[in-house]
């Protein structure tokens, strides 16, 4: 038999044979993680095995690099995996098993006709397959993590920039701490959004609670009165102390067209 009508057998036995390897490699995940892997976990998990079977056999039966529909494979099963908080060292040693399988398979029912240097062959395309599978793994938890800390940092800033409503059409934002560029940007966007939300007309931003001063956080808030006036907002300034009023004026920022008061009180009390 030819190499490649060896391989194509090969590709043929293991669509053929694709349920029967997916239970397989179910029951190896099972005596691995026996908490993760239980029975009734099965038939969820046995559509993913069989569609890996699939790509596999149909690249060995047309003797083409499945190295694409690797990548999706992995990116589609990496991106439930990390959703489902399974740590990506788990879902990178599960590749060792799920290699295991497919290839005792084949050696299981090829044992007469594989020579060695075929089944080194198809070892090798089977190997890089699988390395695809990891990258695209690596891929999906990265890509999980930083929607997770987009999340994460989009809920501190709803907690640390509140629009307070006081009156129908006035609101208070008090800052507190640190402003950097980051949180420059995704304040101003989520300060816009609450004070269109709750139809403001007026926001009085208190600084009694800022300490540090810098030019990223000076540029910040002209950016956000700047954005308020093209929406039809009015901004307010409370609570600024005499060194971060020095500081304005030494970045050459002209705050003098904006209503600006000692104290918050004294802000909520003219208006």
């Amino acid at each position: 038999m030819t190499h490649h009508t060896i391989t194509t057998s090969i590709g043929d036995q293991l669509i053929e044979r694709k349920r029967e390897i997916a239970n397989s490699i179910f029951s190896e995940l099972a005596t691995s993680y026996p908490d993760l892997y239980v029975e009734e976990r099965r038939n969820d998990s046995l559509p993913y095995f069989v569609k890996l079977i699939e790509l596999i056999g149909n690249g060995l039966l047309k003797g083409e690099s499945f190295d694409s529909h690797s990548k999706d494979w992995g990116k589609e099963v990496g991106k439930l995996a990390s959703g489902q908080g399974v740590p990506l060292n788990m879902s990178i040693s599960k590749v060792s098993l799920y290699k295991k399988v497919v290839l005792e398979d084949i050696v299981l029912h090829n044992n007469d006709t594989l020579a060695k240097d075929i089944l080194l062959e198809i070892t090798h395309d089977i190997d890089q397959s699988f390395t695809t599978m990891i990258s695209a793994f690596c891929e999906a938890y990265s890509e999980y993590a930083d929607e997770q800390l987009k999340i994460s940092e989009e809920k501190y800033l709803s907690l640390s920039t509140p629009v307070v409503p006081i009156f129908s059409d006035l609101a208070v934002l008090p800052l507190i701490g640190h402003v950097d560029e980051v949180r420059g940007e995704m304040m101003a966007e989520h300060v816009l959004l609450e004070c269109k939300k709750l139809s403001i007309h007026q926001l009085i931003i208190d600084l009694s609670g800022v300490y540090e001063v810098n030019p990223l956080f000076q540029q910040g808030i002209m950016k956000l009165i700047d954005s308020l006036k093209l929406l039809g907002i009015e901004p307010i300034l409370s609570g600024m102390r005499p060194e971060m009023s020095i500081e304005f004026v030494q970045m050459g920022i002209n705050i003098s067209t904006i209503k600006i008061y000692q104290t918050l009180n004294k802000a909520v009390e003219a208006h």
